[in-house]
């Protein structure tokens, strides 16, 4: 193959007649065109051939809309000693003369086969110009594949915003709020108030005009007494259609439990002695007391030495601190040592040190819908888990946990969410660590797997923690 270059290419482009340095000539959009068209990707089947004058080359150009119209033929001869262009043909109406853009395209093709030293027209199949993107209407379906659908989660509705496109913002204003749900919980207690009034009256209406009807018996007026049971929208009477429609127990979705990993005694068989409490920590009575070392600096020293604990006091900060977030203790107590919430941001820290470490010293007060929901339903949680337990014949018992400090490493401590204590296991005390996140209030657990970003994955129907 000759060597065949831009050079090569301006030169025949000037024997249209047209001047190549002009700016506001159509030569330069002309090669833009042709590049588009080789970008786009319309060339099959190129082929090459040479005799002891000249080096040919013919290719398809298909249609970019007309695709049922039959492709473009294009013919280009070159010298094989300069590699001047000597006969372009397209089948196009502007090609007769060889000078539209698709024979452009092909020159420009030509040159790269120069640039790579190609020794074959299919040394370049594996570009992208060479391999065509279907348009979606002619692919197969990609349902099953991962998209956009993959980031379109569940949500309650309470929070769903609905926007304008970008092509209908108003360009006056940078900011949209959006149309958000009016659902609210429009019952205060003064309307329960009036709401057991207005019972009693429909009562007694009801009794005098005919004491013998059925609704007359057997509707009693809730009161002061009546027991409320949790949904999500506040306390509703234990029967009423919230109390089950809106429940936030398991009623509204199926459980799944997994303790297949725990070794468990033999079915049958209990441990001896009841345990009706947790023991003293640490669990492993092996642990040695820490230890200062001696090549610290002296307010290091004094640190670490603050910071010790025996068995008794470890005991005495877990009692005391049971409140956690709502205990003063609780907070002094996780100041200066590296606790399970913040030892994530503390290992993964490259930058910025005093600020971060001033931060951790000195918090600022914190406060959000999503803290507020785990602080409220963290004890539902562990109740309807102990519940749960109970229904499956596997009682536990789960008590209240505070900060627990490491005897051999007292800058470390962690407050387990609850402690728990199961009879049926080898070893039966544990810890539990409870997560209710939520974004994810409303919808199952098997709903949530759904959102990529979720701790859980959904595993042949089954919600398992993500390694």
């Amino acid at each position: 193959m000759p060597f065949f270059t831009r050079a090569e290419v301006n030169q025949h482009i000037s024997k249209s007649g047209k001047n190549i340095g002009s700016k506001t000539h159509s030569v330069p959009t002309s090669v833009r065109k042709a590049t588009t068209f080789l970008e786009d990707k319309y060339w099959k089947e190129i082929l090459a051939a040479s005799d002891g004058s000249y080096f040919y080359f013919k290719s398809l150009s298909h249609h970019s809309f007309r695709k049922n119209d039959p492709p473009h033929n294009l013919k280009v001869a070159l010298c094989i000693v300069s590699g001047k262009v000597k006969h372009a043909y397209c089948t196009c109406v502007a090609g007769a003369v060889g000078f539209c853009n698709h024979v452009l395209a092909l020159m420009m093709k030509v040159c790269k086969f120069t640039l790579y030293e190609c020794k074959s027209v299919s040394d370049l199949d594996n570009e992208d110009d060479m391999q065509p993107k279907q348009a979606c209407t002619s692919m197969l379906q990609q349902w099953h594949r991962k998209g956009r659908g993959d980031t379109i989660v569940s949500q309650p509705a309470m929070e769903v915003v609905v926007l304008k496109t970008h092509q209908d913002l108003d360009r006056s204003s940078s900011r949209e709020s959006g149309v958000r749900c009016l659902l609210y919980e429009a019952r205060t207690h003064q309307s329960i108030k009036i709401q057991r009034a207005d019972e009693q009256k429909l009562c007694e209406r009801l009794k005098k005009e005919n004491p013998k009807m059925a609704l007359a018996q057997i509707m009693e007026p809730s009161s002061e007494s009546s027991q409320l049971l949790e949904t999500k929208f506040g306390k509703s009477p234990q029967g009423s259609y919230a109390s089950y429609q809106l429940s936030t127990t398991e009623d509204n979705f199926k459980v799944y439990c997994n303790i297949s990993h725990v070794p468990r005694v033999d079915p049958g068989h209990t441990h001896n002695v009841s345990i009706n409490s947790y023991p003293r920590f640490p669990l492993n009575t092996a642990t040695e007391e820490f230890a200062v070392p001696d090549e610290l600096a002296a307010i290091e020293k004094a640190l670490l030495e603050k910071l010790s604990v025996d068995e008794e006091k470890i005991n005495d900060i877990e009692t005391k601190t049971r409140g956690q977030s709502n205990c003063e203790e609780w907070k002094q107590e996780r100041k200066f040592r590296f606790t399970a919430s913040n030892f994530g941001l503390i290992s993964a820290r490259k930058r910025h040190h005093e600020n971060f470490v001033n931060s951790l010293l000195h918090p600022k007060p914190f406060t959000s819908r999503y803290t507020n929901h785990g602080i409220k339903y963290e004890p539902v949680a562990l109740e309807q888990y102990q519940k749960h337990m109970h229904s499956i014949r596997r009682p536990i018992k789960v008590l209240k946990s505070g900060l627990v400090v490491s005897l051999d490493a007292p800058y470390l401590g962690a407050s387990p969410d609850g402690k728990v204590i199961d009879i049926g296991c080898s070893f039966p005390f544990g810890l539990s660590e409870v997560k209710c996140p939520e974004t994810k209030f409303l919808v199952t657990p098997l709903d949530a797997c759904s959102d990529s970003t979720f701790f859980l994955e959904n595993v042949n129907t089954i919600p398992k923690c993500r390694d």
